[in-house]
């Protein structure tokens, strides 16, 4: 009688403790792992696509920065024919060479500045008459 007392005061400790859990479940914290298989076609599929992608993306940028580097230098060209207030024909032929046949770094530098000194004096003297109009106006 005593062991079938303790088995069923067992059995009722065990309907209670699954009560509780029931009533008032623990959260267990989920883990999602995932893993790539290269060796599925679709995975390896999707990763050659965004490889090419990204190449050409890159290829892209390469041409485009190119292209952008290609209009500095026109514009740098037509700044220095209008400082020299227009060329010949061997000095376009010069200005070719030096920024598209053989690249010449620091003379391309000494052209901007050139340019860049000749845009500082001209704005000065077009400042220095607008102040001689308005003086001229003030005075009549």
């Amino acid at each position: 009688a005593k062991s079938m007392d303790k088995l069923v005061a067992s059995v009722l400790t065990m309907l209670h403790e699954w009560q509780e859990r029931k009533e008032h479940p623990i959260l267990q914290e989920h883990i999602h792992r995932h893993s790539f298989d290269l060796k599925s076609s679709k995975v390896f599929t999707y990763m050659v696509a965004v490889s090419v992608l990204c190449f050409v993306s890159l290829v892209g940028n390469y041409f485009l920065w190119q292209s952008k580097q290609q209009y500095k230098d026109d514009a740098l060209k037509f700044r220095i024919i209008r400082v020299w207030r227009g060329c010949s024909s061997k000095e376009i032929l010069w200005l070719n060479d030096v920024f598209d046949i053989h690249r010449n770094v620091a003379i391309i530098k000494k052209i901007k500045k050139h340019t860049d000194d000749y845009n500082v004096g001209l704005k000065a003297k077009a400042d220095s008459l607008m102040q001689n109009n308005l003086q001229n106006k003030k005075s009549k």
